[in-house]
């Protein structure tokens, strides 16, 4: 556990199963060590696979092997774009794709706005059609106290 109150090992797992929150991503870009990058694009990466980038040395991170969903000129992925903020302050560029195939399957890529940092970029892969046995556990005892 570190100052902020998150640890790497746990955002890493719970990383399977969730998104991660704002703060969350932060905390990894900010604090990710040099041999924590990955130096070649994945291949098929699985929901609940992350990885690390640094965009000035592999520049086509995003050529991972899925098929995602293209804009209506048909070649290009259809990225949508938000500026998520970490407290009351935008801190991060996020781009999220939809593939193909199972449109629940999802990729997201984040990045810090700070130009410094802007280089690294956390990319997260998730199939949000799956779900966990704490989801089904959770709608359970949501659907018994209706």
């Amino acid at each position: 556990m570190t100052q902020s109150g998150y640890n790497l090992h746990d955002l890493v797992q719970e990383a399977h199963t969730r998104w991660l929150k704002p703060a969350e991503v932060l905390f990894i870009l900010q604090n990710h060590t040099e041999d924590q990058l990955t130096h070649e694009p994945a291949r098929k990466p699985t929901s609940g696979s992350l990885f690390l980038f640094n965009k000035r040395v592999l520049r086509f991170f995003r050529k991972d092997g899925h098929s995602w969903r293209k804009k209506k000129d048909g070649r290009t992925v259809g990225e949508a774009h938000e500026r998520l903020k970490v407290g009351n302050v935008e801190a991060l560029n996020c781009y999220y794709a939809h593939g193909e195939e199972n449109q629940l399957f999802q990729r997201r890529s984040y990045w810090m706005l700070d130009p410094t940092y802007e280089h690294i970029v956390l990319v997260h892969y998730r199939d949000i059609g799956e779900v966990s046995f704490w989801n089904l556990i959770g709608d359970k005892v949501d659907l018994r106290t209706k």
